[in-house]
């Protein structure tokens, strides 16, 4: 127990040390092709939204997009956002799946220019 609240310390640790800032040069051509793939089929499946004080949540349509097909494109997401904390839900009794994306102070702000997309279907008053 000890050896995970020291690599859940160091995690946190480095996190914050990284730049809120994309770097497409961490992806190869072919996986920034695979990224823009992913994240045309991502918009196009989300049904709804949630603003949370330190990110969004994004409710997806399981059957537009696979909840293994959603992390396969998060772990290309990563690569070139370090930054942001990605979370995946599966609900039982009704099915969700959700995408949530959170972060220290500044990713939320910075999430809309990152993913435009995205971003735009998020209420009006919540895309900043």
């Amino acid at each position: 127990m000890k050896q995970l609240f020291l690599l859940t310390f160091f995690l946190t640790t480095s996190q914050a040390e990284v730049p809120i800032a994309c770097n497409l040069n961490a992806l190869t051509p072919a996986q920034r092709h695979e990224l823009k793939v992913f994240s045309e089929r991502i918009v196009s499946a989300v049904t709804g939204t949630r603003e949370l004080d330190d990110g969004y949540g994004f409710r997806v349509d399981n059957t537009k997009i696979s909840a293994v097909d959603l992390a396969g494109g998060i772990e290309l997401w990563r690569k070139c956002c370090p930054f942001y904390e990605f979370q995946i839900d599966l609900r039982g009794e009704d099915g969700a799946l959700w995408l949530t994306l959170r972060g220290r102070k500044g990713v939320k702000e910075y999430f809309p220019t990152d993913a435009p997309n995205l971003a735009a279907k998020l209420p009006k008053h919540s895309s900043r």
